[in-house]
């Protein structure tokens, strides 16, 4: 019977001793149990910890840093019961309770069940001894060693290594010269701040704003730049999924002499215009990225989501302050302060496809230069939806409801 069971047995022993005990003993019987118990606990106490020496103790060399080199093994010292077990004669050595796959020992041909009887022609003590002599050494160096199975000796060359390795075999493929090349990574992914120049065709509502008196380009058919941000992510075999989002806004003001009847008489009122433009757009993103370097990436993909677009212009009397609401006589303030105002609101919902090309730039590990070409493709089947005055009408002669235009972008990229 092993050591453990034992101690089971002499707790269990010394329980009884100490509360079989008579309830009426006297306290010179007392103080004689206790003594007993104690000096059980103390041989408890004793046995433990002489048993604690005993287990054998696992030591995977893996959790070592990822630099430092490895034999890929687990360790454990020798005890008596192996060393009687395995007729190994030798008062040194130690045991090997498991190899990893396609490590450094393995491919060297040991086994679980071997014993290291000599690493690099010094004698192998004990474990930690064993684990000292592999720190000594660097990555790729050949050691010979000695070992001990089933009652031989045998000798084998291994190679020191890391078992955390930046690359893999998978990362190795063969030219059609039959050259052996490592592929380049594609990176891992991050995200940014997105400052994108946008190209959408304004040419129609540009001239429908100039006939409210407007300028001739109030918006810019250029293009303009909006903001926003994304971020992606690498699924495997340089796939990339994101998400990205933009917006953007501006608004223009014109002066206008509004003539029209006032109780059968025309007069002219000077107001104010305003048009606002709003465009906005958001959407799950895919791409595949190709190293072409070390430092250079190019990818292609494509965003699929969302979008809007809104123009609301308003006219509002510009010809002093609007007088006190008289409760006692409503019309005719209500209907006064009407005319001087105005407002139609103009939007339409799409859904977006945009195909893009991206090259990006490695700076440094987390920092990188992003440049991006794209083409917003949009589809509504409603077409514009109109509001003026809060009711809803239709429009005649609408230009088309479109969000199609180029896309240019070029930012940093924080990540790779």
């Amino acid at each position: 019977m092993n050591k453990l069971g034992w101690i089971l047995i002499l707790l269990v022993f010394s329980s009884m001793m100490l509360f079989a005990q008579d309830t009426k003993t006297t306290d010179e019987d007392y103080d004689e149990a206790m003594q007993e118990f104690k000096e059980a606990m103390d041989e408890v106490s004793e046995e433990f910890n002489e048993a604690l020496e005993d287990v054998p103790i696992t030591i995977n060399i893996k959790d070592f840093k990822s630099d430092t080199p490895k034999m890929g093994v687990y360790l454990s010292d020798l005890d008596f019961e192996d060393i009687y077990e395995m007729r190994y004669e030798k008062n040194y050595g130690v045991l090997l309770t498991g190899v990893t796959n396609d490590g450094p020992a393995q491919k060297a041909g040991m086994l679980k069940g071997d014993i290291v009887m000599e690493f690099d022609g010094e004698k192998v003590k004990f474990e930690k001894h064993l684990l000292n002599l592999i720190k000594s050494h660097q990555v790729g160096d050949e050691i010979n060693i000695k070992f001990f199975r089933m009652g031989k000796v045998y000798e084998t060359t291994l190679i020191l290594d890391t078992l955390n390795k930046k690359g893999t075999d998978k990362d190795i493929f063969v030219t059609k010269t039959g050259e052996k090349k490592r592929r380049l990574s594609v990176g891992h992914g991050g995200g940014s701040w997105y400052p994108i120049w946008f190209m959408p065709d304004l040419t129609e509502f540009n001239d429908f704003l100039a006939e409210m008196k407007f300028g001739d380009e109030t918006f810019s058919e250029d293009g303009f730049l909006i903001h926003g941000g994304g971020g992606m992510g690498n699924v495997g075999k340089g796939w990339f999924i994101g998400g990205m989002g933009a917006g953007y806004e501006k608004k223009e003001t014109t002066k206008y002499d509004w003539t029209h009847f006032n109780e059968g008489v025309q007069v002219t009122t000077p107001v104010s215009r305003v048009v606002k433009y709003d465009i906005s757009f958001a959407g799950v993103t895919l791409d595949k990225r190709f190293a072409l370097s070390k430092k250079l990436i190019t990818s292609v993909g494509f965003m699929i989501g969302w979008g809007e677009n809104c123009y609301k212009i308003t006219q509002v009397d510009d010809n002093g302050a609007i007088s006190n609401f008289d409760f006692e006589n409503p019309n005719p303030d209500f209907d006064d302060n009407y005319d001087y105002n105005s407002k139609i609101k103009i939007e339409s919902d799409y859904i977006l496809f945009q195909p893009k090309a991206t090259m990006m730039w490695r700076i440094l590990d987390w920092l990188s230069f992003r440049g991006e070409v794209g083409y917003i493709a949009s589809y509504n089947s409603n077409g514009w939806e109109a509001e003026h005055n809060g009711e809803s009408v239709k429009l005649l002669n609408a230009p088309d409801a479109s969000m199609n235009g180029l896309t240019i972008s070029i930012g940093p990229w924080f990540g790779f």
